[in-house]
């Protein structure tokens, strides 16, 4: 029975105690000064400002070198350029599948270079094989051309996309030019075949 009495006390304490919080939240009012400073939008996706000097943002805390400096503004690149560099012998299946779902081959040990948009849930996934990968953004350093025509472009390994006019003029070249198999002294593979049996069948 005493035990029973101290726990109804504790209960009815704690119930007094979360009223009493409840009742001081609803009587707090904020100033307008406290209102306009939390509507401000802060850069580069800032949360808030600590006590200490420091930026607070999702998932760590930065403290500027000198007091009140701000990063230059950065325009992130749009697409990426990922590349597997690492081997997936004895990796976890769902590493795996990350990489398949990329693109990239798994049995060959040097992979091909695949091109993802820079969103947030594809770098979730870029962030979970990190390990496994070589993530470089794609710039323009000449820009995109007006007419949207891509001829002639080439990735460089630096992420630089380039537009060459010796390759553009080549690709419209080759666009006019007739198909292999329409000339008269195309020889398919059947035809090769059969003039290298009869050569062998009678070498003079």
């Amino acid at each position: 029975m005493f035990t029973l009495k101290r726990v109804i006390v504790a209960n009815c304490r704690f119930l007094s105690t979360r009223g009493n919080v409840v009742l001081k939240n609803l009587h707090k009012t904020e100033s307008p000064e406290t209102v306009v400073e939390t509507k401000q939008k802060l850069p580069n996706n800032q949360i808030g400002v600590t006590e200490d000097g420091g930026q607070q943002f999702y998932g760590f805390r930065y403290y500027p070198r000198f007091p009140g400096h701000q990063d230059p503004p950065y325009e992130p690149s749009k697409v990426l350029m990922v590349e597997r560099i690492r081997d997936l012998k004895h990796r976890p299946h769902w590493e795996k599948d990350i990489i398949a779902k990329l693109g990239l081959p798994k049995e060959v040990k040097s992979s091909k270079v695949v091109i993802v948009a820079n969103t947030p849930s594809m770098c979730a996934q870029l962030w979970k094989v990190k390990h496994l990968i070589r993530v470089t953004p794609i710039t323009f350093p000449q820009g995109l051309p007006e007419d949207g025509d891509a001829a002639g472009a080439r990735l460089q390994d630096n992420g630089e996309l380039v537009f060459i006019p010796k390759l553009k003029s080549d690709a419209l070249m080759a666009a006019t030019q007739s198909k292999p198999e329409d000339r008269r002294d195309y020889l398919d593979t059947d035809t090769v075949k059969k003039h290298l049996r009869l050569k062998w069948l009678m070498p003079y």
